[in-house]
């Protein structure tokens, strides 16, 4: 577990309501799936440290390297390195002590693994997408039992929306009926309140196509109505991801589904329908072009058949 939050310095006169609301508003910084992560990084840190006789915290910069050597010879990816990295530096910010992993050891050390791994053909993989031909496939492949049957109703309502508003598998856990808004024209608008690049919470509005607003009404119809504080799929992040592998494999579309494939499938099927990046990145709610670029490389190689 991660260590607890030093106290703030605050004046003796506070009192202790008010500290612990602070205290607490720090705890919450960081989304569940976050804090999840990071408490099963730092369990595995402190095993290491205690194996070598080392200390957890304040951490010797060099130590941390040699952690991170010691990760990568037994097959750790960089996606685990850095995720170590993250979560031994934010407990030592928790606590008021500089980060170890800011040094230069550390740094060098994750450039070499990075180099290391792109040189044996280690490249992160990507989740594959949940494209137009993808959700259709679905679709199909449910064959009319969304009509009668609540579980293939949301699983339906899963992948459409996903598919459409480019979620992430935890903003769609934390979706609920309030924050869905039907337009004249059939499409619909979705709020997110709070999502992993919004910790302030300032929250964002996407649009979902009517074929996704009709799947949503359908499971709302289903299950007897909109109250508007409950949960629109009533699912964990992790069951998200788990029913979106699952129905991709039943539509015969293979492995690789997962609860990021509907951000991958928004930015590859806006980019096939020439949509400008900016529109991408808003539905994306990216601040920049990396993602878009890194999701759409396919299609971006495609453009070059028109003049070959």
């Amino acid at each position: 577990m991660l260590p607890a939050i030093a106290s703030p310095d605050l004046p003796a006169a506070i009192d202790t309501a008010t500290r612990q609301r602070l205290q607490d508003a720090l705890a919450a910084s960081k989304a569940p799936a976050t804090r999840r992560a990071y408490r099963a990084a730092w369990s595995a840190w402190t095993a290491w440290v205690e194996a070598h006789a080392a200390a957890a915290l304040p951490a010797d910069p060099r130590a941390v390297a040699a952690y991170l050597a010691a990760r990568a010879e037994d097959g750790a990816g960089m996606a685990t390195l850095r995720m170590a990295t993250a979560a031994i530096g934010a407990a030592h910010e928790l606590t008021g002590g500089a980060s170890p992993c800011a040094d230069r050891i550390v740094r060098t050390a994750m450039q070499g693994f990075a180099r290391q791994a792109a040189d044996a053909g280690h490249a992160a993989r990507q989740a594959r997408g949940l494209t137009a031909e993808a959700v259709a496939a679905i679709r199909g492949a449910l064959n009319g039992r969304a009509d009668s049957n609540i579980r293939a109703a949301r699983d339906m309502a899963i992948v459409s929306v996903m598919a459409d508003a480019g979620l992430r598998r935890s903003e769609a856990a934390a979706l609920e009926w309030r924050d869905i808004e039907r337009e004249a024209d059939g499409s619909g608008r979705v709020t997110i309140r709070r999502s992993k690049t919004d910790q302030e919470a300032d929250g964002a509005v996407v649009a979902v196509t009517p074929a996704a607003m009709a799947d949503l009404e359908r499971l709302a119809s289903m299950r007897g109505g909109r109250e508007p504080g409950a949960s629109v799929f009533g699912l964990s992040d992790r069951q998200i991801a788990r029913r979106i592998a699952a129905v991709a494999k039943a539509a015969g579309l293979g492995d690789g589904f997962s609860g990021h494939s509907g951000r991958v499938g928004m930015a590859q099927r806006m980019t096939r329908n020439g949509a400008p990046a900016a529109a991408t990145m808003r539905q994306g709610r990216w601040e920049t072009t990396r993602m878009v670029a890194r999701y759409t490389r396919n299609e971006s190689a495609g453009e070059a058949l028109r003049y070959l």
